[in-house]
């Protein structure tokens, strides 16, 4: 689990249960492209034949994207997060991505699912 918030009372729970995660502040301390080859890593270890991107529109910041159910601040940006999401989205063992959490009712001139759009667009053009 990447890009949860620094202060997400949840972690401790994610760690008793094993669930390997890092939050905002670890992905920049390392670099997105860092910790998506350590990521990457881990899965080509992992006798899973591949692996689900399951992507949150609420993991960016609201400064960028507003129309999320959870606008918590202290998100990602579109650069750290294509720079995340680009070199697993270009593994192999990659089988597919889904966006959850982004909120049309919120976004009334559309420019969040520009956003996301473009983004998405961005990552899976990559030679």
């Amino acid at each position: 689990m990447l890009g949860i918030r620094d202060a997400d009372e949840d972690q401790a729970e994610l760690t008793g249960l094993g669930i390997a995660h890092t939050p905002v502040g670890g992905i920049r301390r390392r670099g997105p492209e860092r910790m998506a080859r350590e990521v990457l890593t881990r899965f080509h270890r992992s006798p899973l034949d591949g692996f689900w991107i399951h992507l949150d529109a609420d993991v960016l910041d609201p400064s960028v994207l507003p129309a999320v159910d959870s606008p918590d601040p202290g998100g990602l940006f579109p650069d750290e997060l294509r720079a995340l999401l680009g070199p697993l989205a270009a593994s192999p063992r990659c089988a597919g991505v889904n966006v959850t959490m982004y909120d049309p009712d919120r976004d009334p001139d559309g420019s969040g699912a520009v956003l996301l759009a473009d983004l998405l667009e961005d990552v899976f053009a990559q030679p």
